[in-house]
């Protein structure tokens, strides 16, 4: 076993870095102290939190919240039948349980901190991992830390009812180092951790699909730095990790498959296979890779800038410094070709296979986490071979973090919490002034895109509304008055909420009529008048 253990500590020579005969990083051939191990865990569980923590605790839901949250209550296991007819029924079984202590959505911080709880968790168990397989402190701090930071994440942290997909990537980084712990063991390979590595991988299969595939993100990190004398080759090693986690997977699927057949849900429109795999290969090359690619900077809606296109780019010259430093011998090129080549495939495997185009950044965490760790590898190999001085080491790790905590920071508070603190700003005064009798009508006004708070915007999530869409907008009013009566509306009193685009033909008609186009004057956007906004409608009052 201690020669194991030595083996890998000095696989892929050439990618070691070598000083007066010895390495550089003496944290690479001994044990890590108990104190350095327990200094490296707060600084993984502390660094999210301080990022996120103006997210986490701002007053706003973003679209879903307000709808589930009422019907965590109203409708049980709703929820629960509409992620199992997309193959997630963990996602509703925990979304649901953690929703029904809550009442109002002042109560939300608590689960946008079980995201981060749990992004932290993901990110001491990835460094854990990258340790053992040979990456110094900083490396593999670098790499967990970003996953942490990576936009996926943010979104995650910022929409309150996503934080399952950070459950799933726990899932996936424990069952990855459940069945590596079997494939190092002396011997034969050992059978229950696979089996138990395997039920991992179903778990996160069950609860979000595209965060099983995170798994690939600590192979590539294992693979490339593994010694061509560990006892399983490198090909066997990686078709059991990889048979593992697509048979765990196809498991899950065979089981959402039986539900289907026995009529307890109905399958959802995504579920289906992709019925044109060449056009899905070209969107995933135009949308997923390129947003992959440029890491922690956001792709717009409307007008990506020429800038983004820079950053995709220079980290693609970027990771091909990882070949012609890191790998030396045949078995090293090769081992990095599979994981620039194949496994990005693999990493976005489950949108690839399903009949749906998501774009979201929460789909392609695997395959962002995947360029990360190619960054961080050709650092190393640049560094090691140019023997580079520990302070630009440290220097370069340190701005790729700095990049990262600010550009988190940024997204998720500016173009999540806050706008989205505007939307519920404008719909809580409404409701309480609202004035109630026997025959109680609002009418709001609906924004569309254009009258967005900010500049910029993605998909369905940074930068987006929420009060767009009729059914959010009646739920978010309803959410207000839950928190002005917490029991029930005041008695012999009825409420009928209308929405529409634009503003009612006779806005006397109604006891209340909220404007939401007015997000337009409260955001950084540059102030003009647009189609929404041509005609204006006051609150209004029969009284």
């Amino acid at each position: 076993m201690g020669e194991a253990r030595s083996d890998r500590r000095d696989s892929g020579r050439s990618l070691g870095r070598k000083l007066k005969g010895r390495p550089a990083n003496l944290a690479m051939t001994r044990a890590i102290t108990r104190k350095g191990l327990w200094l490296w865990i707060a600084v993984l569980c502390i660094t999210p939190l301080a990022v996120y923590w103006q997210t986490v605790f701002q007053d706003y839901g973003f679209r879903d919240d307000y709808s589930l949250l009422r019907e965590a209550h109203e409708e049980p296991f709703k929820l629960f039948r509409i992620t199992t007819a997309n193959g997630r029924p963990i996602y509703g079984a925990v979304l649901e349980a953690s929703l029904r202590p809550l009442r109002f959505i002042g109560d939300l911080p608590w689960l946008r901190l079980l995201a981060v709880g749990l992004l932290a968790a993901v990110a001491a168990v990835l460094w854990r991992q990258l340790r053992r397989a040979g990456w110094s402190d900083l490396e593999a701090g670098a790499v967990a830390l970003g996953v942490a930071l990576l936009p996926g994440a943010q979104i995650t942290v910022g929409w309150a009812i996503a934080w399952p997909i950070a459950l799933a990537l726990l899932f996936a980084v424990v069952g990855f180092s459940v069945a590596e712990a079997g494939l190092r063991r002396a011997g034969s390979v050992h059978v229950p951790s696979l089996l138990l590595g395997g039920t991992f991988y179903f778990l996160a299969g069950l609860t979000y699909q595209s965060s099983a595939m995170f798994a690939t993100v600590p192979l590539a990190a294992v693979l490339l730095l593994r010694s061509d004398r560990e006892r399983l080759s490198h090909l066997r090693w990686i078709a059991l990790h990889l048979g593992t986690l697509l048979a765990s997977l196809f498991a899950a699927f065979l089981l959402i498959q039986l539900f289907f057949d026995e009529g307890i849900v109905m399958e959802a429109a995504r579920m289906r296979l992709e019925p044109e795999p060449f056009t899905k290969l070209l969107w995933f090359v135009r949308q997923p890779l390129v947003n992959a690619l440029a890491l922690f900077e956001l792709r717009d809606r409307f007008n990506t800038t020429a800038f983004f296109w820079v950053v995709a780019a220079a980290i693609g010259a970027l990771l091909s410094l990882g070949y012609f430093y890191g790998a030396k011998t045949r078995s090293q090129k090769l081992r990095w070709l599979f994981c620039v080549l194949f496994l990005p495939f693999v990493a976005h495997a489950v949108s690839l296979a399903a009949s749906s185009q998501a774009v979201g950044y929460r789909t392609v965490l695997g395959l962002s986490g995947l360029v990360l760790v190619l960054v961080v590898f050709a650092l190393r190999s640049v560094i090691a071979t140019r023997k580079l001085r520990p302070a630009f080491e440290v220097s370069a790790f340190a701005s790729l973090f700095v990049v990262a905590a600010l550009s988190a920071h940024h997204n998720a508070y500016q173009l999540i919490a806050e706008p989205q603190a505007r939307e519920w700003g404008l719909i809580q005064d409404a409701a309480k002034k609202l004035r109630f009798d026997a025959d109680t009508d609002v009418y709001i006004i609906r924004p569309d895109i254009d009258d967005r708070s900010t500049e910029q915007v993605f998909d369905d999530e940074f930068g987006s509304l929420s009060s767009d869409a009729d059914w959010a907008s009646r739920e978010m009013f309803k959410d207000a008055l839950r928190e002005r009566f917490p029991d029930h509306l005041p008695s012999g009193s009825s409420l009928s909420i209308i929405t529409g685009p634009t503003p009612p033909p006779s806005p006397s008609a109604y006891d209340e009529v909220v404007d939401l186009r007015k997000l337009r004057r409260e955001g950084d956007r540059p102030l003009s008048t647009s189609a929404g906004e041509a005609t204006t409608a006051s609150t209004a009052s029969r009284r």
